[in-house]
């Protein structure tokens, strides 16, 4: 059989149809839209990521937090008084402190009024909020506001958190103007967690207060001592809630748990606490 034989067909480079590429609608709205999607889901995984640091430390041993931090050197400017440990030491039983948990005490010869709890159970207690208690369980207060950080995990957790946010801006944005912003950003948002591990020291102390000294009489009386510089700020952009919305959650909680607010109050020796003439 002979091969068969097929007419030759001619190419021909055609034209795209007109307006293949052209944007049917408003071309900035399509591009705000698809950047709105782009942050969406840098957000997510930002926040998962943030949610998984967080637990992945509070599961960290305290023994390991406390060795990596026990070459920190914190200045106290004065030394404790015994009654001072004593009194943290029976609220830490009260409130039912992790026993894995150790703390140290530490003075700060400031007038500032503060306290803090920081990294392998260092707790920080300024002169300027010792010389304005007037009631042991004021004191008590703060110092199981203090503890209940430490049981909880609030530093290493606030820490991690921290740590989450640099890596992931240094990896999206490196040091640009949109990573500076980025970064900002992201702490203002890690504020909401900040203040939230503060609700949660609040009731943990009000329960240690109740089981020692049965009713939580005077642990509100350091939110009316810094009541006046809660209002020269915004709430959005402090680590703490404000002290009214902690004096009205505080009441809320003991109304809804029945908690007496009503109590004898004891009497605190200033001088055996406060360093001023």
């Amino acid at each position: 059989m002979a091969p068969r034989s097929f007419p030759l067909m001619a190419y021909h480079n055609r034209l795209p149809p007109e307006h293949i590429n052209a944007q049917s609608g408003p071309w900035l709205a399509d591009l705000l839209r698809r950047l709105a999607m782009v942050i969406g889901v840098f957000a997510v995984l930002f926040w998962l990521l943030l949610l998984l640091l967080t637990e992945l430390t509070r599961l960290t041993p305290f023994a390991w937090e406390r060795t990596l931090t026990e070459q920190w050197q914190i200045s106290s400017g004065t030394d404790s008084p015994a009654y001072l440990q004593t009194l943290t030491e029976q609220i830490a039983q009260a409130g039912g402190l992790d026993p894995e948990i150790t703390f140290t005490l530490h003075r700060n010869n400031s007038e500032a009024i503060n306290a803090y709890a920081t990294l392998g159970g260092h707790i920080v207690i300024f002169d300027g909020l010792l010389c304005e208690m007037n009631s042991e369980q004021a004191l008590a207060f703060v110092l199981a506001h203090e503890l209940a950080h430490l049981h909880l995990r609030h530093p290493i957790r606030s820490a991690a958190q921290q740590l989450g946010l640099s890596l992931s801006v240094a990896l999206l944005f490196g040091q640009s103007n949109a990573g500076q912003l980025a970064g900002l950003s992201g702490s203002l948002a890690l504020l909401s967690y900040s203040r939230e591990f503060e609700r949660e020291a609040d009731a943990w102390a009000y329960q240690a207060l109740l089981r020692h000294y049965g009713h939580i009489n005077g642990s509100g009386d350091l939110f009316e001592m810094i009541s006046e510089q809660d209002a020269q700020t915004l709430s959005w952009l402090t680590t703490h809630p404000h002290s009214d919305h902690r004096q009205q959650r505080r009441l809320k909680l003991a109304e809804q748990h029945n908690w007496p607010t009503a109590g004898q109050l004891t009497p605190l020796k200033v001088g055996l606490l406060c360093n001023r003439d």
